[in-house]
């Protein structure tokens, strides 16, 4: 295994290159209009198994993708190839393709807009996470099986894994886009449980992605600290109590029963297709006290990006401003169906043609009398349910939910008690919402693109165990 650094060279370093030439050949077989979206890098990625290195993997190459349009068919083809030969089949196929394709008004190209030097990752990438070599990788994804297990003899890590990416992203169209950005990123992630004698509690896991080494050790022990307190607490579960009534929600519960049924009613696509309970609800109060961002310019959050996948500008976008539904998320087909404009929000990779969705979420509180953290959220529960994670079935357009609480505790004086077994929660988000909900002004990354604070929800439906 070589032990090369993972800065952006080989393939991915003439992609722009490549990318202009698609481009001239896709016009030359016929394209009215064309678009490429290429990405290409290294990456590095070491595994840790039960306390023994597994899987370690080296990547490096470069994949293209071609969008073209005759009189408003589309074709998209995509290759990993960047030689002469696979570039020209990659054109002629994907205008044979449009041209058996039926044509849709609403099929067009972004125009674009100027991208802010400053906002391009690439400037501020940090050149020691871009040159992490094999054994760096090895060593910290030890470490973080090491610790998380040194915390308590009763854990066991099932796996942690760190890996290293260095990529860069181009974008040309005939219309006359250009665009290119580099980021790197590290990212850990460590599964584990714990077991006492016979009792073996519930796995748990966890991951952090960041953009600056320095941040790494730091990062690393918070993320091995918190999944081994979580899966030491899943020990000596007794059977939840039935009951409707106040349940608090920890981040990564709130995102799987809230936040994605919001994020996917607030989907312009959605909304077009009859799938979204807000679509008349622009402009109305959907979730009282609270503000929901879309913050791309967040440096911090994984999804952070100066432009979207059509290459329009993003930017800071209020979702819901204090309780109140402001904007729906748009690329530039729902934006043409709308007679509308992108909002920055065409999403996806250079393997298919540009979806929808959100980069970098913020939830925030509004209210002046919310709770400061997770501690003062379960002071206010007094007694109930508290869900750290959700394992179950959200419908996205109804809102209805119902799961298996994960990792859930038993509240009782305000203080955690005891882990909680057996016990299913389910209610309606955006009945929910609506009513009023109460979060913290505290917020964690639990999944490295999204700024989440703990909540705290009434009305939901417990039934334990017998």
């Amino acid at each position: 295994m070589s032990g090369a650094p993972t800065d952006a060279t080989g393939a991915a370093a003439d992609l722009h290159d490549r990318a202009e030439e698609l481009l001239d050949r896709a016009r030359a077989a016929g394209a009215t209009e064309a678009e490429v979206y290429g990405t290409g890098g290294t990456s590095l990625s070491a595994k840790m198994e039960k306390g023994d290195l597994g899987q370690v993997q080296a990547d490096e190459g470069a994949t293209l993708g071609l969008r073209v349009l005759i009189d408003g068919r589309l074709g998209f083809t995509s290759t990993n190839q960047l030689d002469a030969g696979a570039l020209e089949r990659a054109a002629v196929d994907a205008v044979a393709i449009a041209r058996l394709s039926p044509p849709d008004d609403a099929n067009a190209l972004g125009t674009g807009a100027a991208i802010d030097a400053g906002r391009l990752l690439g400037p501020r990438v940090d050149p020691l996470l871009a040159k992490l070599d094999v054994a760096e990788v090895v060593e910290r994804a030890r470490s973080l099986s090491a610790e998380t297990s040194a915390h308590d003899g009763r854990i066991s890590v099932d796996k942690a894994t760190v890996s290293s990416v260095a990529s860069r992203t181009v974008l040309r169209t005939t219309t006359g886009i250009a665009v290119d950005d580099e980021d790197a990123a590290l990212t850990m992630s460590v599964m584990a449980l714990a077991k006492d004698g016979e009792d073996t509690g519930g796995f748990d896991y966890g991951g952090h992605v960041l953009r600056d080494l320095a941040d790494a050790d730091a990062a690393a022990a918070r993320l091995s600290a918190r999944v081994a307190r979580a899966v030491v607490g899943n020990l000596a579960a007794r059977p939840g109590e039935s009951y409707e009534g106040p349940v608090a929600f920890a981040p990564e519960a709130f995102t799987t029963a809230f936040l994605g049924p919001l994020l996917g009613a607030v989907s312009a696509l959605a909304v077009q297709r009859g799938r979204s309970a807000l679509a008349e609800k622009c402009g109305e109060d959907v979730a009282p006290g609270i503000t929901v961002l879309d913050d791309p310019t967040d440096r911090a959050s994984a999804g952070a990006r100066p432009f979207d996948r059509e290459g329009t500008p993003t930017d800071r976008l209020s979702i819901v401003q204090d309780g109140v539904l402001r904007s729906f998320l748009h690329n530039g087909y729902t934006a043409a169906v709308a007679g509308s404009v992108s909002t920055g929000h065409a999403a996806g990779g250079p393997r298919g043609v540009p979806g929808l969705g959100a980069h970098a979420i913020q939830v925030e509180t509004t209210a002046a009398d919310s709770p400061a953290d997770e501690a003062a959220l379960l002071r206010a529960l007094g007694r109930g349910l508290y869900v750290q994670r959700l394992s179950g079935s959200v419908d996205p357009a109804s809102g209805d939910f119902s799961g298996a609480a994960k990792s859930a505790r038993w509240i009782e004086g305000g203080e955690i008690r005891h882990s909680v077994q057996e016990v299913m929660v389910a209610g309606n988000a955006f009945d929910l919402l609506a009513r009023g909900i109460t979060i913290t002004r505290e917020r964690t990354r639990p999944t490295g693109n999204a700024l989440l604070p703990w909540a705290l929800v009434p009305g939901i439906s417990v039934t334990g165990g017998s």
